[in-house]
């Protein structure tokens, strides 16, 4: 089924993305074996947070210079992301650390009820690792797309000054924040469906107290919090970067 499906997608991706499709489809499989080696890297007991930041930036450049090639708007794309990246991972080390989170839920207990329990690295930092790598994919794609309608605003009228630049750029920021907030919404609410098919009949204090529900809302939350965080920071950088190289 895996292969059927990888089939259909390059095949869609060449046919209406052409070059730009194949890229992004070679890209999509290099984050992908990028991902399995930071289980790989973690389960032999190194360090989660430090590789989590490591793929994180890795990541980042493959998606904005491979499919972007090395420009302006990638350059400052990256530097925003790298920014609100530094906030996020302030952010969820003190939410791993105090929270009180980590770990598995009492319905993980079947799937991981064969293994040992025995585990060699701290699931404190597996979790903010976990944060980490979430939230670089929520970034990635809307920094790139404030940056790259910025640089198209500025290419059409070359005599805007930075404050009006960075104005534009936080109009089109709100557009796609919208968007984005409800896509991570829903993808929140289809993970959702199970656990509340679990927990169906117990009481809403309950579930609002209970560590799986805790873990995605925090998640969804963190997804909200660097979403419109970038918005300005790349706009800034973008609009900055633009009217110096003028």
């Amino acid at each position: 089924m895996i292969t059927i499906l990888s089939i259909i997608l390059f095949t869609l991706l060449v046919l209406i993305g052409k070059s730009r499709g194949f890229k992004t489809f070679g890209i999509f499989y290099l984050n992908l074996f990028l991902i399995l080696v930071y289980l790989f890297l973690i389960s032999i007991g190194l360090n989660a947070i430090l590789h989590a930041i490591i793929i994180c930036i890795i990541v980042s450049a493959t998606t904005l210079f491979g499919l972007n090639e090395v420009n302006l708007k990638t350059k400052s794309s990256f530097k925003a992301i790298m920014i609100v990246l530094i906030f996020i991972f302030v952010l969820t080390f003190f939410l791993g650390k105090y929270a009180n989170i980590q770990g598995f839920s009492a319905e993980s207990l079947e799937a991981i009820g064969g293994y040992s329990f025995d585990l060699n690295y701290d699931m404190t930092n597996v979790l903010i690792g976990m944060f980490l790598i979430m939230v670089i994919g929520t970034i990635i794609d809307t920094s790139i797309s404030v940056s790259s309608a910025l640089n198209e605003v500025y290419i059409n009228n070359p005599y805007l000054n930075q404050k009006d630049l960075y104005k534009s750029g936080m109009n089109i920021g709100k557009d796609i924040l919208s968007t984005t907030i409800n896509t991570l919404y829903f993808a929140l609410v289809a993970e959702f469906i199970g656990f509340f098919m679990w927990h169906y009949g117990s009481s809403f204090g309950y579930i609002i107290n209970y560590k799986s529900f805790v873990v995605e809302i925090s998640k969804l939350l963190l997804s909200f919090i660097a979403s419109i965080l970038i918005i300005p920071i790349t706009s800034y950088i973008t609009s900055k970067a633009l009217i110096k190289d003028k």
